[in-house]
């Protein structure tokens, strides 16, 4: 799958959402009405005894409505936010990746210029020491030798 693709489906699924969104509002807007309608009659004093039963077993009835179309929103909500934490934990799994590689490699260290010299002349010491120490005829002896 190339991004193209991926890109695409993500700007899909947000114009879903937007849209179940959009009319999730509308139904909860109307239930919330048809709510207040039915509590209305069941408690006007005009509303017959046989009415308001029904009147107040419908108010029942839309108020669960309500509460399954909210918790559905919640449900979706959820879903959406575990979608997101899983996104972020796959990249932070990717970044711990890259940094255990990048520690597998040995780190460059550029030594100070101060340094530098110190360590020239140490070496150059050790070296005329070690010249010092051999017989003049030692080089060449070993050079016949092999």
């Amino acid at each position: 799958m190339g991004e193209d693709e991926v890109g695409g489906e993500s700007e899909v699924k947000k114009s879903i959402n937007a849209w179940r969104q959009s009319e999730r509002k509308v139904m909860i807007e109307t239930v919330q009405d048809l709510i207040q309608t039915s509590h209305k009659y069941a408690k006007s004093q005009y509303t017959p005894n046989a009415q308001r039963v029904r009147w107040t077993k419908l108010a029942g009835q839309l108020i669960w409505y309500k509460d399954q179309i909210l918790k559905n929103f919640s449900l979706e909500a959820m879903t959406i936010q575990l979608e997101a934490l899983q996104k972020r934990m796959e990249e932070s799994e990717e970044g711990r990746q890259r940094q255990s590689v990048s520690r597998n490699y040995p780190t460059i260290v550029f030594r100070k210029p101060e340094e530098r010299k110190a360590e020239e002349a140490q070496s150059a010491e050790t070296s005329e020491a070690s010249e010092a120490d051999e017989p003049e005829g030692g080089k060449e002896q070993a050079s016949d030798v092999v």
